[in-house]
């Protein structure tokens, strides 16, 4: 069955990437406009500054990466640890139960994006992406 999804795998990684890259911009877009807000409400939580600038940086840059298939392994891997962390703050600092749709720190979204960032990690950018016409 998955012998007949080959053919079309560089269209998936290509629709991947750019999905997962426009989410990724669309969060990390306000927090780049601005930042005090996610550093005061992050550093409540008692999130280095330091790792806050990391994720807004990774979110907005990495996203617009992801989009154009720059370095999409890398940008997926530190995504992939952006959201494991994010789980895990939600679970130990914001005491966040599983109730989806009804709670704010719920962190159902954050495992999605976690397997998508493995998804595209295992796929690579695939042949429409920089990295192809750089070898990478």
């Amino acid at each position: 069955m998955f012998e007949q999804l080959l053919p079309y795998t560089p269209y998936l990684a290509l629709l991947l990437r750019v999905v997962v890259g426009v989410t990724m911009v669309m969060h990390g877009y306000p927090k780049l406009k601005n930042p005090k807000q996610t550093i005061g409400w992050t550093k409540g939580l008692g999130v280095p500054v330091v790792a806050t600038w990391l994720a807004i940086i990774l979110e907005f840059f990495g996203g617009i990466a992801l989009i154009i298939g720059l370095i999409v392994p890398i940008v997926a891997f530190f995504i992939m640890l952006e959201m494991i962390g994010n789980v895990s703050l939600k679970k130990t600092k914001m005491k966040s139960p599983y109730i989806a749709g009804q709670n704010p720190a719920a962190y159902e979204i954050d495992i999605t994006y976690l397997l998508l960032a493995v998804t595209l990690i295992v796929l690579g950018a695939g042949i429409f992406s920089i990295d192809a016409l750089l070898g990478l």
